[in-house]
Formats: C-alpha cells, sequence, structure tokens
C-alpha cells in the first residue's frame, strides 16, 4: 500500500508543476468570477449566479481530467519511464491504481481553486454560504475521477490522441445515455434499435447521475439517497475500470 502512496505522491508532484494545468484553473478562474458577476449585474438572479459558476467549474475541471487522464500515464509508457518504475519491486497493478490516485489528488486541487473562487463569488453576491453548491461541486469531482479511470482505462491499448477521441466520445455519450432510454420508449422504437439503446444504457457510464447543479440552483429538497446511490456507482465502474486496464497493462509488452 506504501508503494501506491509513493507513486500517486510522485505523480501528484509531477502534474501540479504543469503550466498547462495553472493555464487552464486561470482560464477556469476568470470564468467563474467574470461570468458570475455578470449574472449578477445584468440578470440580477442568485440562480443564475450559481448556475454559471457550477458550470464553469465543471467544464474546467472536465478539461483538466481529460489532458491528465490522456497524457500522464501514456507518456510514462512512451518516454520508457515505466520502465525505471517497475525494474523497482513494483507492480503494474500498483502502479496504475497509484498513478490513478495521483491523478485524482491533482483533480481534488483543480476543484478546491475553483470552489473557493465560486464561494467567494456567492458570497458576494448574496451574503450566504452555498453548501449544497460544495455538494454539487464534490459529486462533480466523483463524476471527474470516473472519467480519469476510463482515460487511463483507454490509454493503456491506444495512443494519446486516440485516448481524447475515445474518452471524450465516451463522456458526451455518458450524459445523453440516460435520455436515450426514455425517448426510444416515446417514439415507439422497438425491435433491435431499442435493443442496442438498452446494451448501450447498461455499458456506458451514466454521467447524469452526478449532475446535481439544478437543485444547488434551485431551493429544492436534497435527496441524500440519490448521492449515496451516485458514490457506490462511481466506485463500482472505477473499480472495474482500473481492473480492466490493469489487465490489459500486464498483458501488454513494454
Amino acid at each position: 500500500m506504501s508503494t501506491i502512496f509513493i507513486i500517486a505522491k510522485n505523480t501528484f508532484k509531477l502534474e501540479i508543476r504543469d503550466k498547462i494545468l495553472y493555464a487552464i484553473l486561470g482560464f477556469g478562474i476568470l470564468y467563474v468570477v467574470v461570468m458570475s458577476f455578470m449574472a449578477q449585474l445584468v440578470l440580477q438572479e442568485l440562480p443564475m449566479v450559481k448556475s454559471f459558476g457550477l458550470l464553469g467549474i465543471y467544464f474546467f475541471t472536465a478539461v483538466v481530467a481529460l489532458f491528465l487522464g490522456t497524457t500522464s500515464f501514456y507518456k510514462d509508457v512512451d518516454q520508457k519511464i515505466v520502465y525505471f518504475i517497475l525494474a523497482k519491486p513494483v507492480s503494474r497493478a500498483q502502479f496504475v491504481i497509484g498513478k490513478f490516485l495521483g491523478l485524482c489528488c491533482v483533480v481534488l486541487f483543480a476543484s478546491a481553486i475553483l470552489a473557493v473562487a465560486y464561494v467567494i463569488v456567492v458570497v458576494c453576491a448574496s451574503g450566504g454560504f452555498d453548501a449544497v453548491g460544495l455538494l454539487a461541486i464534490t459529486m462533480q469531482f466523483l463524476e471527474m475521477a470516473l472519467f480519469l479511470a476510463f482515460a487511463i482505462f483507454v490509454t493503456t491499448f491506444s495512443s494519446s490522441l486516440l485516448s481524447i477521441v475515445y474518452t471524450s466520445a465516451v463522456f458526451f455519450a455518458g450524459h445523453i445515455v440516460s435520455s436515450l432510454v426514455t425517448d426510444a420508449q416515446a417514439m415507439g422504437i422497438g425491435g433491435i434499435k431499442f435493443l442496442i439503446i438498452k446494451v448501450l444504457y447498461y455499458i456506458l457510464p451514466n454521467l447524469e447521475k452526478f449532475n446535481i447543479r439544478d437543485i444547488a440552483v434551485h431551493p429544492v429538497a436534497v435527496p441524500f439517497l440519490s448521492f449515496f446511490l451516485a458514490l457506490c456507482y462511481a466506485a463500482a465502474y472505477i473499480v472495474f475500470l482500473l481492473f480492466a486496464a490493469i489487465w490489459i497493462f500486464e498483458k501488454k509488452e513494454l
């Protein structure tokens, strides 16, 4: 276990120095602050301030997760860094898990910085603390962790460019998969087409489970059971993806 944490720590220290990461965060903070204040000045509605802020955090953390997940693991393999790591008493499974945890820490760091900017904007706009908004940001982080796991899984058998394509496609599909079945039933689609839609529904990650921005923006009841189920869903999917990534990586000739 200590080996995994060492790899995670070194991954975090390495990726946190990347200037591209700080450029993304800089644009993210600028967006959250400027767009939220514009919403407050022009629309003068707190829900719009929260909506713009949470959406900005979601977009920029997704960019960070996509950038890290599709480049960090591939870079270690392509630049032969993994040879030096695996030459030590480190298994491939420990390397994959440590890499994943380290990248999650970087995304958590990015989410925390953007969350601070969001809280400051909301406090200035309303004079109150937005606890539900922070819960929404936490749920977004769970989605990004699943996003990272899938990116690492894809990177074990494809190039960095193809990983970006595959991961982005699944990311967008994961947000519409929940509505595919409902729309198909409403349109009366059946037979093979409906079967394919059902297969996609169960195979692709349902990322809408982590989207509670509407709950954070509007004063509605907080369904804590749904949050717990989403947490279990993310954990199960991440374990499956990491297990698959480890299996492929162990079969791969370096």
